[in-house]
């Protein structure tokens, strides 16, 4: 047996499947085991393995042993002259196990080698190569020295950023998560320390290679990606305690003999004070939002006290006001989930800001404390209105995080047949936030479909003219070293790299796993029929629609102009309306307004099905704007527009309607 590979996995279905479809890819040629220990994951994936890959030699845990432990019980059976440790979160290039044992076969004397690890940018992952945590090193790192003089010899060894990465050093220790090795030197050097249960074992192992004289290389020969840290999400708070429990066991074990008694308890004492700030750091990821939030908040309502006073010298009057106001303000507003899952909604911050400036002026009308600050509550009122969805705006532009309705500019690459499907699916699962811009395929244009945008040779070019966010590799027909080409100057550009495996199930990214696939049963419960939802709606058309005719209606022609919009007879009831499409048929924000009076009326909505089609197929009174219209509008299937339909009357809300309204608006 030439070669033993073993990965540990813990809950990462998708990940590992990915992983072991590019090992096969990469071992065809080579004689093989591979060995999956699993620490009880609940995930599904012991299901996965015994129908897709049956060949997997497994291991099944009934608890979850930890990394050494696993590793070891499969290092117990591994026959191969040379043993692989992978991690399930990572993706091998068809060349990698070659050129690996190529590197070991070159000089006896390695017992341990790594690659160049690449994070999936394309940028490099710094642990692939690194020294021991002496104090000093540590000392460099906690301090920020590293980071500020990185190819310094002196403060550039924590992960040895001072040697060049495309040359191969022999180095004091490399990853966990990609570790070769010599059969020969593993049976010397004893299998990994079982008291590290997750974290250090790979720097312990390295250590105890360098005393048995034993090389640890690293090799640029070849690479991978590892999407860092997949396993240990599932118990974030546990992993971060590991992994500063197992620097302590480091410290003890190889720095507490007598001679460096003063180095253990400096470097236990660094690594104490990395802790805490790492929980700091941890519970403050998200400061920055409510920064902004209350930040401008507090200097819209002291800009309103100026104009409403001319002075700033009564600001002692909202010593106890000031806080109240804030507060409820930042409390609704973190209640609609602007701190979460909908952390650039513009629709929920509008009407967030609003409830909030409700609440408060409230107060002015039962406490005579605050009854003098009604004029200051409108006008910092104004303002919010402004400020709290505004920058939300220019971050969602900016940004390639999920938003209610999706704004993740999105191109699919494969062969036509899969790359179709994934589209069909991004477009229709809004859940995801993908907006797919088209399709690139990977070889001479098969057959007609407006979809197809260009061809894989063209594929920078296209991403920096439609402004593209993720681009999204479907097709089983690439050979991953491709991808790989792509990654530095995709990155460069700051768009990310997914891929979907072969069973068209789910999407792979950075620190995502994103199913596709539709849920399983049908669900009757339509939002959009309940009696109260259609009251409400209707309250909504009336007030909204008024609110439009009179101050946006009158701009309409402008816009017809400025757009070069043509028109377009449609027929409602007994008479003709006009109304204004782009030359290629499709809708904007500004088509419809001339029906507003028919939304007043009742005989129209602001937010309904397409105009086109007719109420009495679906009982949806018709819309000036659609979901449909902000989802693609003319390049969807019959298919993908009942999907959309569908999941509009399951989903509907006012906050919904609102989103797609301002989606138009804004022309996302």
């Amino acid at each position: 047996m030439k070669l033993s590979i073993i990965i540990v996995n813990y809950n990462v279905k998708a990940f590992l499947q990915q992983a072991l479809e590019s090992i096969y890819k990469a071992t065809r040629n080579l004689e093989t085991e591979i060995f999956v220990v699993d620490n009880h994951s609940v995930d599904g994936s012991i299901e996965l393995l015994e129908a897709v890959f049956p060949q997997v030699k497994l291991i099944v845990n009934s608890e979850n042993l930890g990394f050494a432990k696993a590793n070891n019980l499969a290092l117990e059976r591994a026959a191969g002259d040379y043993v692989w440790l992978l991690n399930p979160d990572t993706l091998v290039q068809e060349d990698t196990p070659q050129k690996l044992i190529q590197v070991m076969e070159s000089d006896a004397k390695i017992g341990m080698l790594g690659c160049k690890i690449l994070n999936d940018d394309g940028s490099l992952q710094l642990a692939c190569r690194r020294s021991f945590p002496t104090p000093w090193v540590a000392f460099t790192k906690l301090l920020g020295l590293a980071s500020l003089f990185p190819k310094s010899k002196l403060f550039g060894r924590y992960n040895l950023t001072h040697l060049d990465e495309n040359e191969a050093w022999e180095v004091e220790a490399i990853s966990g998560s990609c570790m070769f090795l010599r059969k020969e030197a593993l049976n010397e050097v004893g299998f990994l320390d079982e008291s590290f249960f997750m974290y250090g074992e790979d720097l312990d192992w390295a250590f105890r290679f360098r005393e048995k004289q034993w090389k640890v290389y690293y090799t640029p020969e070849t690479s991978i990606v590892h999407y860092k840290g997949e396993s240990s999400k599932v118990a974030a708070w546990d992993s971060l305690t590991h992994f500063y429990s197992a620097m302590d066991i480091f410290a003890r074990k190889h720095f507490s003999s007598s001679s460096r008694f003063p180095l253990q308890w400096l470097l236990r004492g660094g690594i104490l004070v990395r802790f805490l700030v790492s929980i700091v750091t941890k519970l403050g990821k998200n400061i920055m939002r409510y920064f902004l939030d209350l930040g401008g908040l507090l200097l819209l309502t002291l800009l309103a006290i100026y104009l409403k006073f001319n002075t700033l010298q009564v600001l002692d009057q909202y010593v106890y006001v000031l806080p109240v106001y804030l507060g409820i303000w930042m409390a609704v507003i973190s209640s609609f989930g602007l701190y979460r899952a909908y952390k650039y909604s513009v629709s929920r911050s509008v009407v967030a800001v609003t409830i909030g400036f409700l609440i408060n002026v409230t107060l002015t009308y039962f406490f005579k404390e605050y009854a003098f600050s009604r004029g200051v509550m409108l006008l910092s009122f104004l303002g919010a209105l402004v400020w709290v969805p505004g920058w939300r705006i220019f971050a969602s532009t900016r940004r390639t995080e999920n938003y209610e309705l999706g704004t993740q500019r999105t191109l699919i690459i494969g062969d036509l047949k899969s790359a179709s499907d994934i589209h069909s699916k991004l477009m229709t699962n809004l859940g995801l936030g993908y907006t797919p811009v088209g399709i690139v395929l990977i070889d001479d244009l098969e057959g007609k479909d407006e979809r197809v945008i260009g061809k894989l040779d063209d594929l920078l070019d296209l991403v920096q003219y439609h402004k593209i966010d993720d681009v999204i590799f479907t097709s089983d027909k690439f050979e991953l070293k491709q991808i790989f080409e792509y990654l530095p100057a995709l990155s460069q550009q700051g768009v990310k790299i997914k891929l979907v495996p072969g069973n068209l199930s789910f999407i792979i990214g950075k620190s995502t796993v994103e199913n596709l696939q539709p849920v399983q049963f049908v669900d009757m419960d339509f939002k959009y029929f309940h009696t109260g939802s259609r009251f409400f709606k209707r309250l909504f058309d009336i007030l909204i629609g008024l609110l439009f005719y009179l101050f946006i209606r009158p701009f309409q022609g402008i816009a017809i102009r400025m757009q070069k919009l043509t028109e377009k007879q449609m027929h409602f009831g007994k008479r003709d309306y006009m109304i204004y499409v782009t030359k290629n048929g499709r809708v904007t924000f500004w088509s419809n307004l001339s029906l507003l009076p028919l939304v007043i009326q009742g005989k129209l909505s602001l937010v309904g099905s397409p105009l086109e089609l007719k109420e009495s197929e679906h009982a949806v009174k018709r819309g000036l704007f659609s979901l449909e219209s902000v989802r693609g509008g003319t390049q969807l299937s019959e298919e993908e527009r009942y999907s959309l339909l569908n999941y509009y009357l399951h989903n509907h809300s006012g906050l919904l309607d609102l989103e797609i309204i301002i989606k138009s608006m804004l022309g996302k």
